[in-house]
C-alpha cells in the first residue's frame, strides 16, 4: 500500500457552532442565450445576462439565500463545489433535490461555515459546459485567528477558468463514446506513418499499431478556445510596480487541465482547494478540473505582465494582464512530444490493453507519467513545478490518536475506445450508495489502473490528500 494514493476524508461538519452574522441574498435569472467566441452564433445559457455566472461573494458565518429563477424550457440546478452543507442543497437532481422546472423559482439557502475559494456550477445534463459555472468566494471574518498579514489583506481577483466548443456538448460526449478519431484531427495529433518516419520513431508507431492502440494524446476533446473569466484575453490595469496581488483561481473547464504561469516571476501559492497553505514559491502548476488555487503574485515594474493558462495538450491558451504598460508575454509552450509518449505507453500495456507490471509501477508512481512529452523540461532543468508534496497546512490538521479508521478501495478502470468508466468495474449507474457515520474517519485508497487523469471530488466533504 506504500506506493498507493491514501485520501485520509474527514467529515466535520460543525454547523451548530456557528451563529450567522447576515442573510447575504443573490437572485440568479437562468435563461437561454446566444454567444459568438469563434466569429460563429452559438446556443449558450447565461446568468443575469453574462457568461460565466456571477461572482458570489460570503463572509464565514453569513447565511446565502440564493434565489434561482429558471426562464428556460428545461429543467437545471445548481450544485456549490466544496462547500460543507446540509444535504438538500447540494443540488445534485434526483438524489439531493428534484430538478428545477422550466419557469419556475428555487431557493437554496444554507450557512456558510467555511472560507476559501470555490465556484458552482449547473449539475443538470451539459449545462456546464455552455455557460453555467461560476466563482464562489468566501471571505474569513475580519477578527479570524487565522488571518494572514500580507496575503488576506491583498487586493484580490477572481478568475475562473474554462474552454469553449462550438459543438453541442451532446454530440462531444456521443463522439467520445464512438471513438472517432475527429477531435485528433482537429489537434494534429494522429501521429501518422510520415510523422513517425519524420521523428525517426517509426517502430514505436509500427509497435503501437501491433498492439492496437489508438494515437498518443493527451486531452480527449479539440476546444475552439480556452477562456479566463469568459474571455480569450484581457487586461488589468490598476496594478503598479511594486504590487502584490492575489488570483483566487478556479478551473471551471469540462475536461481541461491547465498550466499556470506568470511573466512576471514566481508564482506563490497560498492556498489550494479553498484550504490555507504554508506559501510556497514555483514557476508553473497545473490545475486539474474543478481545482482551486490561490496565488500570489508581484508586478516587478510598470509593464502588464502575463499569465498565462495553458491547456495540457499545448492547443491553445487563455491569458490576463497584470499591471500598466508595455505588455510583457511568455513565450508560449512547445509541443508535446507525441512519440515519447507513446513509446513509453507501448512499454507499458499488454495486448489486452492492460497495464503490465512496468505500467503498474509508473501508474503507482508520483511523477507525471506525461512529462516524457514536456520539452520545456530539458529547455529550463530548473524550472520548479508545484506537486501536491509541496502542500503544508499552516493549522494542526492531526487526529485523535487511535482513532478508528473506516478504509474503503477503489480501482479506477474502463475503456477508452468506448470511454466507459468505472470504479470496482462499476460504473455509476451501477454501484450503490457507500454508507458512511457522520463522525467517522474514513480512508480511502484510489488506484488508477487507466491511462488517464481522473480528479475525484467528494460533495460536502473536504479530504486530505496523503503520498506515502
Amino acid at each position: 500500500m506504500d506506493q498507493l494514493l491514501r485520501f485520509l476524508l474527514i467529515a466535520c461538519f460543525p454547523v451548530s457552532s456557528v451563529l450567522a452574522q447576515k442573510t447575504v441574498r443573490y437572485e440568479l435569472h437562468v435563461k437561454d442565450s446566444l454567444v459568438n467566441f469563434t466569429g460563429v452564433l452559438k446556443r449558450a445559457i447565461a446568468v443575469n445576462g453574462q457568461i460565466p455566472m456571477p461572482e458570489l461573494h460570503f463572509t464565514q458565518g453569513d447565511t446565502a439565500e440564493i434565489h434561482v429563477y429558471n426562464d428556460m424550457d428545461e429543467a437545471t440546478s445548481l450544485h456549490w463545489h466544496g462547500l460543507f452543507l446540509p444535504n438538500r442543497e447540494d443540488g445534485v437532481p434526483y438524489l439531493t433535490q428534484m430538478p428545477i422546472p422550466p419557469h419556475s423559482k428555487h431557493v437554496y439557502r444554507f450557512p456558510v461555515i467555511q472560507h476559501g475559494t470555490h465556484w458552482y456550477h449547473s449539475h443538470s445534463g451539459m449545462q456546464e459546459q455552455i455557460g453555467m459555472y461560476g466563482s464562489m468566494i468566501l471571505h474569513k471574518r475580519d477578527n479570524d485567528t487565522t488571518f494572514r498579514k500580507g496575503i488576506d489583506d491583498l487586493p484580490e481577483i477572481p478568475l475562473i477558468l474554462s474552454e469553449w466548443t462550438n459543438l453541442n456538448p451532446n454530440n462531444v460526449h456521443r463522439m467520445l463514446h464512438n471513438a472517432t478519431d475527429w477531435f485528433a484531427i482537429k489537434k494534429g495529433t494522429t501521429q501518422s506513418y510520415a510523422e513517425a518516419i519524420r521523428a525517426g520513431h517509426l517502430k514505436t508507431k509500427l509497435k503501437n499499431e501491433w498492439k492496437r492502440m489508438l494515437a498518443m494524446d493527451v486531452s480527449d476533446v479539440y476546444y475552439n478556445r480556452f477562456l479566463i473569466n469568459g474571455k480569450t484575453e484581457s487586461k488589468l490595469n490598476s496594478f503598479r510596480a511594486g504590487d502584490k496581488v492575489r488570483l483566487r483561481i478556479s478551473n471551471g473547464g469540462a475536461s481541461t487541465y491547465f498550466w499556470l504561469s506568470y511573466a512576471g516571476g514566481k508564482i506563490t501559492v497560498v492556498a489550494s482547494d479553498g484550504n490555507d497553505v504554508d506559501p510556497v514559491e514555483v514557476d508553473r502548476l497545473m490545475i486539474a478540473v474543478s481545482e482551486t488555487y490561490d496565488i500570489v503574485v508581484t508586478i516587478p515594474d510598470n509593464k502588464a505582465y502575463q499569465l498565462l493558462a495553458t491547456a495540457e495538450d499545448r492547443t491553445g491558451s487563455a491569458s490576463v494582464y497584470l499591471g500598466n504598460g508595455p505588455l510583457e508575454a511568455l513565450s508560449p509552450l512547445p509541443r508535446l512530444k507525441y512519440f515519447e509518449g507513446m513509446k513509453m505507453m507501448n512499454e507499458m500495456m499488454q495486448m489486452n490493453g492492460e497495464l503490465n507490471d512496468m505500467g503498474m509501477k509508473m501508474s503507482l508512481n508520483k511523477m507525471d507519467m506525461n512529462s516524457v512529452m514536456y520539452n520545456e523540461i530539458n529547455q529550463t532543468p530548473d524550472l520548479v513545478t508545484l506537486n501536491y508534496n509541496m502542500l503544508r497546512s499552516p493549522h494542526s490538521t492531526l487526529l485523535k490518536a487511535n482513532a478508528p479508521v473506516k478504509e474503503l478501495s477503489f480501482e479506477l478502470t474502463g475503456n477508452m475506445n468506448r470511454y466507459v468508466w468505472s470504479l470496482n468495474n462499476k460504473v455509476v449507474s451501477e454501484s450503490d450508495k457507500i454508507l458512511i457515520r457522520k463522525g467517522e474517519t474514513v480512508r480511502m485508497i484510489l488506484h488508477n489502473a487507466s491511462m488517464m487523469r481522473h480528479p475525484m471530488h467528494l460533495h460536502g466533504h473536504d479530504f486530505r490528500v496523503l503520498n506515502d
